[in-house]
Order: C-alpha cells, then structure tokens, then sequence
C-alpha cells in the first residue's frame, strides 16, 4: 500500500509507526507493566480509531494489541512479536 497518494494517510501511517514503535518500548517484566501497557495500548488504540478511524492495521498487529501476557512470559514470543511489528513499522514508513 502506497500513502503517498494522500496526506492522511501519510499521516495515520507515521502515527501507527511511531506508537507502535513506543509500545514496544514499553517494559512488561511486571504485573503493573502489563497493566500499564495495556492501558497505553488501549489509549492508542482510542487515538487511532478518532483520528484516521477508515486505516486499518495489517491483521498481526491485533495480536500484538491482546497478547502482552504471552510476551511477559515468554521471550521467544515476544522477539518475534517486536520483529514482525518492526517489519510493519518499516513498511509503514517506506
């Protein structure tokens, strides 16, 4: 998909990048981190669906969206999580 074309999209998709880029930055090595990432996801999730609400995000990001206690407990997971959505983040920006 190109978003050159049209400057919302352009923008829904530098915006997608870089809260995707902060949720992954995001610690999840506690109970309470989980709480709180899945608050920031929730918010993002808000943010996008009011301000480009017709973008939608490629499939795999929704697990990514619901699946932060899998992440906390395993790492192996999570890496290939952080790297798909890494993935995205790159075409997103390209």
């Amino acid at each position: 998909m190109s978003f050159a074309s049209a400057p919302t999209d352009k923008a829904a998709a530098d915006f997608v990048a870089t809260e995707l880029e902060r949720l992954m930055s995001l610690p999840l090595d506690t109970a309470e981190d989980a709480k709180r990432w899945d608050v920031a996801c929730g918010d993002f999730q808000t943010a996008l669906e009011t301000r480009f609400p017709s973008f939608k995000v490629e499939h795999h990001v929704w697990h990514f969206f619901v699946d932060s206690d899998i992440r906390q407990e395993d790492s192996g997971y999570r890496q290939r999580q952080h790297q798909a959505i890494s993935d995205y983040v790159t075409r997103l920006r390209n």
